[in-house]
């Protein structure tokens, strides 16, 4: 049996600015963690801000944290935002979601997404993903943001099904489901095509978004082959199983994790079980049996490791105000006991943390979960 996978973003700093390491220091750190692939970075396609800060160090070197990354067995992945450019939305107004109440998606805390739609605004993405992996020759790519808009972290359970708006209806993005759907809409506000959308074309709406961000991680993945031909994808994916709600990531986020899988040969799926307010053990079982009959690759449960959304602007309800190491660890063992090829971690830089100033729990958590005796 192949031990399991495991992953660990690092796309912020905190590891250089905060922690004093240097490129080398780091990936001999990490890999002590028995950290197989890299989820990180680059100033061709820098993420924008979002949970985490991600200006880069005037003393970073990406070309050598990559080289130091790989001299230390450990595979890159070049993370990308696929619909999550707020600068770009600001610049394009026909970019910006709009939800089925008619009302235009806001910025909120770091968030704004992008209405998925626009042909040419995908072409400029895949476009600049050719141009990236022609750079930096990575072992994959992570696309993540790889969805329909909408605020996921604030959906815990307390949240009723009623109050998740669809964001999908920016002018823009109805013309293109009329024209690829053949299905008349009237030629009214944003509102009311929502309403007869909803209420008359649900099936047709739901299977043409998980359609559009399904083809859109197809053309990205293909644009990542062509620059490197072998260069593997990786799909930042939502942990909410066709049970909850109404089947939340297909309906409202168009996000079809089997169907995805199709075109991308690894699934990640974000169990932050402390910012959705889940208890550990069940849920994260649920997830696993949800999506592994369906996924066809790699199917990887990604945990968090620090509390996030405790202060305003945020919905606290029914969400944990603190996550102790040991949590975490709890959380990892209890992916040990499902199907899952192995795990991402969000972040790295939490685990590098409690190790050099703490009790290193995380880090002892991780090489028991690779070595098979958590």
């Amino acid at each position: 049996m192949m031990a399991p996978i495991i992953g660990v973003k690092c796309y912020g700093f905190d590891w250089m600015t905060r922690l004093g390491l240097d490129e080398r220091s780091a990936a001999r750190l990490m890999a002590s963690h028995g950290v197989d692939w890299a989820l990180i970075q680059n100033t061709m396609d820098p993420l924008p801000t979002s949970g985490v800060a991600q200006v880069q160090p005037a003393h970073y070197d990406e070309r050598r944290f990559r080289d130091e990354l790989r001299n230390h067995g450990i595979k890159t992945y070049e993370s990308t935002a696929v619909f999550f450019q707020p600068d770009m939305v600001a610049a394009e107004p026909d970019l910006r979601p709009v939800a089925d109440d008619g009302s235009p998606m806001e910025m909120f805390d770091w968030y704004l997404g992008v209405s998925p739609h626009s042909r040419d605004y995908l072409a400029r993405r895949v476009e600049l993903m050719e141009r990236v992996v022609a750079t930096h020759d990575p072992d994959g790519v992570f696309l993540v943001f790889i969805r329909f808009p909408g605020f996921w972290e604030g959906w815990t359970p307390r949240v009723a099904r009623d109050q998740i708006h669809d964001y999908g209806f920016a002018p823009g993005s109805t013309r293109r489901f009329a024209e690829d759907t053949g299905i008349d809409l009237p030629d009214a506000d944003p509102a009311t095509v929502a309403r007869v959308v909803l209420a008359e074309h649900m099936a047709e709406w739901v299977r043409w978004k998980c359609d559009v961000v399904t083809d859109a991680a197809a053309q990205l993945a293909e644009a990542a082959r062509r620059a490197r031909p072998g260069t593997e994808t990786l799909i930042n994916g939502l942990a909410f199983p066709r049970a909850d709600r109404g089947d939340l990531g297909r309906e409202v986020l168009g996000q079809d994790l089997g169907a995805i899988s199709g075109v991308a040969e690894h699934v990640e799926t974000m169990i932050y079980h402390q910012i959705l307010g889940r208890d550990t053990d069940a849920w994260v079982a649920e997830v696993v049996e949800d999506l592994r009959p369906r996924v066809a690759g790699t199917l990887l449960p990604s945990l968090q490791t620090s509390v996030a959304y405790t202060e305003p602007p945020h919905h606290t309800a029914g969400r944990a105000a603190e996550l102790p190491p040991s949590e975490v660890v709890d959380v990892l063992r209890s992916v040990a006991r499902t199907a899952a090829d192995g795990v991402t971690v969000y972040h790295w830089t939490d685990i590098a943390d409690e190790e050099i100033n703490g009790d290193g729990v995380m880090a002892a958590g991780l090489r028991a979960y690779k070595e098979g005796s958590l």
